[in-house]
């Protein structure tokens, strides 16, 4: 073979691969609502007692999610049983109506020794003869089982949609539409000549519950299959948005190959769409479309729709980590140091803070009344444990990783590193989440001497309704870097940190509001055992409901340390205008806001014309 030749056919042998590697050796696709997926359990409400009576389930497939298959033949079903038990034999069927009479079908028996013997799991059973799909025709497809006694015997994933469960509970019973309620683990095995080669099926999309103008990028997950034979290697998702006939598109690179699904997140910008937040509740059509490889040979699988809330501005989230801990708690000084290195790192310094309240685990001399009282976060039916944190208070699939109606967040085990990495990770998504309202934190001492730190926290709120209840706020002294006097596992160097000292209240105190802006004021004492230098002050407005934990969100959080406390009792009543005012007696809380008059009780002071007084009302 001369060089020419060899050329030639190494260039034919490389195209050849590169066809093979687009198109997958597919010999049948199937057909129905669960992926391939199966329940080996019973679902509530779908067994019945009675003694020898025929079982059913079935699902519909409508000609629109048919007609790409038409010409091509089913010859054999999937049926899944969620058990066999008491179950003599299992029967699969095509018909055109609930009723009607079989098209082809199949059966196998459930006794022992049978072979095949039906079987909980995924059972094949071959039609007694191959039906070919015709264009616009719709079919059931479905399975029924004799059962000796009481059986749960229907197989029925959480994953409910139109078409996917129709039920007969009995010889003598009638058909059921009970779609609402999940998907029947059936499926159609298609086979022939005229299988799809392109045909991606867009199964799911999440949009973000709220959407921020003014940050202009949403985020967009969906859930995409390849129910084709050739591999896909990139398509687009064009964003439709109510009020508006515009559009905006993504392109994504992802490769998919014959019934592989994925999940793809992009970014839009959709904020020359949606100038205002009016509506407040908008919806986002998605299409995937513009496959690189070919046309999609069925677009009625290729839309979806999800609904979101609209907002024009927000704020920085700052978040904050509560952590249980005690001296008796063996594994609390591994979570110490986790936290430790999270709140130092470049992602959350300065935007995360953190108070340790300890309990949980016993208690130790560093307890605090609302140490105990807060053990109500973990809504656990009364257990509690250490270490633990709570992340804002919140409650969401990627914080709560001990029971899914409870905060409580624990971090990775393993090393710090690991557990840093663990901690980061759930504030970064908690980030994304907007902030409604913000907070400014100032303090200040009367003197140096002073027993009391004056504490003002103001800010604005960007909605109204940024929480369900009235919002409340709670002030926090906390105090890093004590000596531990017995901590239980700690190295030699090992220090107490964000310990609370102090708080304005247990439960917070209800904003009062001023338009959309608000100033709170209180001071917080100041023991003499207390090592100033390594004070902090924590401020945060939250949603409280005594009934329900998961609604006790914080909404937004802010620190100070120590250092950004002035010693300056006047200044902001000094900065008051000179004019006839000044005639008459004027009211000030201790940080400068003039009051109507003087209050019933604590500390204000008194001005008239030059003259100044601090005053206590008891």
């Amino acid at each position: 073979m001369d060089k020419t030749a060899k050329i030639l056919l190494m260039s034919l042998l490389l195209l050849l691969l590169h066809v093979g590697a687009a198109t997958a050796q597919v010999s049948g696709l199937n057909v129905g609502y669960v992926d391939g997926r199966y329940k080996g359990t019973g679902t509530t409400g779908f067994s019945s007692t009675a003694k020898n009576t025929w079982i059913s389930g079935a699902i519909y497939l409508p000609a629109a999610k048919l007609n790409v298959y038409a010409g091509n033949h089913i010859d054999s079903i999937n049926a899944a049983l969620a058990s066999r038990l008491n179950i003599d034999s299992l029967r699969v069927w095509v018909r055109t109506s609930l009723d009607g009479s079989d098209l082809a079908y199949g059966a196998i028996s459930g006794k022992t020794g049978s072979t095949p013997r039906a079987a909980k799991g995924w059972n094949r059973i071959a039609l007694n003869q191959h039906y070919t799909i015709k264009h616009g025709e719709g079919l059931y497809i479905g399975y029924s089982f004799l059962q000796k006694s009481t059986s749960v015997g229907l197989s029925i994933i959480n994953n409910p949609q139109p078409n996917a469960l129709f039920v007969k509970m009995g010889t003598d019973s009638t058909w059921k539409d009970c779609s609402d309620r999940g998907a029947l683990a059936v499926e159609a095995l298609v086979y022939g000549e005229h299988l799809p080669k392109y045909n991606l099926a867009l199964q799911s999309i999440s949009a973000p519950n709220m959407y921020i103008v003014d940050r202009g990028n949403m985020e967009i997950t969906a859930l995409v299959k390849n129910i084709a034979t050739a591999t896909i290697n990139g398509f687009d998702m064009q964003c439709g948005f109510d009020g508006t006939d515009k559009t905006v598109t993504a392109h994504i690179n992802e490769q998919l190959a014959y019934n592989e699904s994925k999940y793809v997140t992009f970014t839009v910008s959709p904020s020359d769409i949606i100038t205002n937040d009016v509506p407040a509740k908008r919806q986002v059509t998605v299409t995937l479309c513009n496959l690189v490889d070919g046309n999609d040979e069925d677009m009625n699988d290729n839309v979806q729709a999800d609904s979101f809330n609209v907002a024009m501005h927000d704020y920085e989230r700052h978040v904050l980590f509560e952590e249980f801990t005690t001296e008796q708690c063996p594994n609390c000084p591994r979570v110490a140091k986790q936290l430790a290195k999270a709140l130092e790192s470049n992602e959350l310094k300065g935007k995360a803070h953190a108070l340790c309240h300890h309990s949980g685990y016993y208690t130790d001399w560093l307890t605090l009344p609302a140490d105990n009282d807060y053990l109500w976060f973990y809504n656990m039916g009364g257990q509690t444990f250490a270490p633990a944190l709570l992340v804002d208070r919140a409650t969401r699939d990627y914080i709560s990783n001990q029971t899914e109606t409870s905060p409580i967040f624990m971090p990775a085990a393993g090393s710090t590193e690991a557990g840093a990495e663990n901690i980061i990770s759930v504030a970064k998504q908690r980030m994304k989440e907007p902030a409604f309202v913000n907070l400014n934190i100032k303090a200040y001492l009367d003197s140096a001497s002073d027993n009391y730190v004056h504490v003002k926290v103001s800010g604005e709120r960007v909605r109204e309704n940024f929480t369900v209840n009235p919002a409340r706020i709670n002030v926090f002294l906390y105090e890093d870097s004590i000596e531990d006097r017995n901590q239980a596992s700690a190295d030699a160097d090992f220090m107490h940190m964000h310990v609370e000292r102090a708080y304005n209240s247990v439960w917070g105190d209800i904003l009062e509001w001023n338009g959309n802006s608000y100033e709170y004021t209180c001071d917080l004492p100041l023991r003499s055992d207390y090592v100033r230098n390594h004070l902090g002050i924590v401020a945060f407005i939250w949603d409280y409901d005594s009934s329900s934990v998961p609604k006790c969100e914080v909404a937004n959080s802010n620190a100070i340390d120590w250092d950004a406390v002035t010693i300056n009792p006047t200044d902001a009543i000094s900065s008051t205008p000179n004019d006839k005012r000044l005639d008459r007696k004027q009211y000030f809380t201790v940080n400068g806001v003039e009051l109507q008059k003087a209050p019933d009780k604590g500390l204000y002071i008194i001005r008239q014309g030059a003259r100044v007084i601090k005053c206590i009302a008891k």
